[in-house]
């Protein structure tokens, strides 16, 4: 009983310590590829978005852009639901043409507040 008490009132001092003194800073994303995958219909682009700042965001959207020099010849996009901060969560982004062959380009583009 004792220890179920220590172990209660240790978790709610730390949520309160994380209010209070947690990293609250912004957002940090990088978005870094992974690999690329030949699939039936194309290419798949898998890629890591790391969030190393100290807020969470929802609905992240992702970016990624093919060219040959300054010709776009495709873009691809997706939507990361969730990237709590000190995290990172992967996804993938679909070519028709083979990104190994051009420059391909991976951003974030915005998300929302949770």
């Amino acid at each position: 009983m004792q220890f179920g008490l220590l172990l209660v009132t240790a978790s709610i001092a730390f949520m309160v310590y994380e209010a209070v003194a947690g990293d609250s800073s912004h957002p940090d994303i990088t978005v870094q590829v992974d690999a690329t995958v030949p699939t039936s219909s194309g290419f798949l682009v898998k890629f890591r978005a790391v969030n190393a700042g100290g807020s969470t965001v929802e609905g992240l959207a992702i970016e990624g852009v093919l060219r040959n020099g300054s010709d776009v010849l495709e873009t691809s996009d997706t939507v990361l639901e969730w990237v709590p901060a000190h995290s990172e969560r992967e996804g993938g982004l679909f070519f028709s043409a083979d990104p190994r062959q051009y420059q391909l380009q991976l951003r974030a583009k915005g998300y929302e507040n949770p």
